[in-house]
């Protein structure tokens, strides 16, 4: 097996560009994922990564990761100093995974499920949204192109595979998710604090609709409101105006999923 011990190693200066450039990593058609759960359902759920990098460590304390290697056309044994260099975390396992991004795959349905992410911020809410989608059976994510890339670490750790199994495509902007759902068939909801919103508990949720959640700090634009079936409030006690993204995508789908 290939050995990388040096941080300047041309490969290494690669992939550190692979984790850290949405531009780079769309212009080679490659993410890096870290972790060894995560590497390890990667392979279980069918991805063959081009290289495989695992440290002498992880070799020993982790029971997939010969089975990581094996499905990896490439396998190189890296050093604790390149891991560290390759890392997106303060202590990591030493598994990496360099991996194709998949076409984009989703077929909509007019009795399906959906959710629309419209330009969110923070890559910690969306990959929530994405493991949350998937744990309670959404059947896909229409986003809009200014939310995080799907494929960068933080998103990739904090959807635990889930974008690896979750149906999503992306689309220019709020108003082309919504006629994009729309023109499927779709019932679309806005989640939004609007005069004219309507408790979550008391609209026609199930198949054959979608909820538009919008940016953490500014929620969905007027006119994204305007264009869609109606919008939804969740009802709440205290002082509270409004609720982190990802939680209220949460309570969103789980209003649609449990009818």
């Amino acid at each position: 097996m290939e050995e990388i011990r040096s941080k300047d190693n041309a490969l290494v200066k690669e992939l550190v560009k692979l984790g850290s450039s949405r531009k780079y990593r769309r212009e080679e058609g490659r993410f890096l994922l870290e972790g060894a759960r995560l590497c390890g359902d990667a392979v279980k759920n069918g991805v063959v990564p081009q290289i495989g990098l695992l440290t002498e460590k992880a070799m020993e304390r982790y029971p997939q990761a010969r089975e990581i290697l094996a499905c990896c056309r490439r396998g190189i044994l890296i050093s604790d100093g390149v891991a560290q260099k390759l890392s997106d975390t303060q202590s990591p396992q030493g598994v990496f995974c360099v991996c194709e991004i998949p076409p984009q795959s989703l077929t909509l349905s007019p009795t399906g499920r959906y959710l629309a992410m419209c330009s969110l911020q923070d890559p910690g809410n969306v990959g929530t949204i994405l493991r949350t989608a998937e744990a309670l059976g959404i059947d896909g994510i229409v986003a809009t192109a200014d939310c995080p890339d799907f494929y960068s670490p933080k998103v990739l750790r904090a959807a635990m595979g889930g974008v690896l199994r979750m149906p999503f495509t992306l689309v220019q902007d709020g108003l082309e998710a919504v006629d994009t759902l729309r023109a499927a068939g779709l019932r679309v909801y806005a989640a939004a604090l609007s005069d004219t919103a309507v408790e979550i508990t008391r609209l026609s949720l199930g198949a054959g609709c979608a909820m538009a959640i919008g940016n953490e700090g500014n929620g969905l634009p007027p006119q994204v409101v305007e264009r869609c079936d109606a919008a939804a409030i969740i009802p709440m006690a205290g002082g509270a105006e409004s609720l982190n993204a990802a939680t209220a995508a949460a309570l969103c789908i789980w209003e649609m999923v449990r009818r």
